[in-house]
């Protein structure tokens, strides 16, 4: 997987680090929680963790971006081997721990014998200990099979190329892969893969959680429907679930303009 990684990012070779990240740095330097502890313990759900690339000015000439509440100074690309078994049970709680310890902008590979996805976030500088961050936003893919032939899912891998990023500085260039993810996402909706300006891609987050939530709710009017004796609570109920579809109708009208 490491190879096949290395292609799809096409990052330079001076970005290239290919170093082992133990355990024991994990547990050396930071404060686990139990829970964290037996997590990376288990050696079914961490096989082992590599940190790929490094980028950052020095190597790609890039320029760094510092602000108020962000720093990209560096980010770093980290990937984590799980088990195939156990991949949907595993692959978020080990994202999380890694984004939740190392402050660096963290785009992370968790992959399987068959499968993978990726994972970014955001992180904003921690009033009370600058050294810290504080996560505010988690990306994830859906699941992305080895060599996959799906033409939104070979867009999405082909729009991480280090040819295709916004080169502005390393925040735009972080960004970039942030908006591919979020792309991913919409087109799970959509079918058609299109990566926005960060300022659309955000918006998209936010419509595709306002239409999750519609579809919670028609879920549960549905399942009211089905109970309620009354001919005009029905209808009442059934017009309800009618107006959240045509709005979810409009949302995703809205991820593909």
């Amino acid at each position: 997987m490491l190879t096949q990684l290395k292609e799809i990012l096409g990052l330079p070779e001076s970005c290239i680090v290919n170093s082992k990240l133990t355990k024991a740095f994990f547990k050396r330097n930071f404060e686990l929680t139990m829970i964290e502890r037996k997590l990376l313990e288990d050696s079914s759900v961490v096989i082992t963790m590599d940190l790929l690339a490094s980028i950052k000015t020095a190597n790609c000439n890039i320029q760094s971006f510092i602000d108020e509440q962000m720093q990209f100074v560096e980010i770093l690309v980290i990937a984590v081997q799980t088990s195939e078994p156990d991949f949907d049970k595993n692959k978020q709680k080990i994202a999380e721990l890694i984004q939740k310890y190392i402050p660096y902008p963290i785009l992370i590979c968790i992959y399987s014998e068959n499968q993978f996805i990726m994972n970014t976030c955001d992180k904003r500088i921690n009033r009370n200990e600058i050294n810290k961050r504080t996560v505010e936003m988690s990306y994830f893919t859906e699941n992305i099979i080895r060599y996959t032939n799906e033409d939104r899912q070979r867009a999405f891998l082909e729009s991480l190329a280090f040819a295709e990023l916004d080169k502005q500085n390393l925040r735009t260039v972080y960004e970039s892969y942030t908006s591919s993810i979020i792309a991913l996402q919409a087109a799970q909706l959509t079918g058609n893969f299109t990566v926005r300006l960060n300022e659309r891609s955000r918006q998209n987050v936010l419509n595709l959680e306002k239409m999750a939530l519609l579809e919670s709710e028609i879920i549960t009017l549905q399942n009211q429907a089905k109970k309620e004796t009354q001919l005009n609570t029905q209808v009442q109920l059934n017009d309800a679930i009618q107006e959240r579809r045509k709005e979810i109708k409009q949302l995703e009208n809205t991820l593909n303009s």
